[in-house]
């Protein structure tokens, strides 16, 4: 599940895994593997979906599954802002 937490952690790294992990290795981790993953392909959806490269099933389909891994709408729209600084 998506956190506030999680994402500021993504935000932070600008979704780069490498140096989370270099920085992070010998702590607990906050955000696993598959959550960063999941994040990255999210934002590669919404990028596409932003800049209307994307079929509105493939629109819809992101959000629903986005909003389903999503702790709560805040999350959602949280996701939805660092997406646009990641990607400009």
């Amino acid at each position: 599940m998506l956190t506030i937490e999680k994402i500021e952690l993504f935000k932070k790294y600008k979704g780069y895994y490498d140096g989370y992990y270099l920085q992070n290795k010998d702590s607990k981790r906050i955000i696993t593997d598959e959550e960063w993953s999941m994040l990255s392909n999210f934002m590669q959806e919404l990028f596409l979906q932003r800049k209307g490269l994307a079929s509105k099933n493939f629109a819809d389909a992101t959000i629903m599954k986005l909003k389903e891994n999503c702790e709560n709408e805040s999350v959602f729209n949280f996701v939805l802002e660092v997406e646009k600084y990641i990607n400009g």
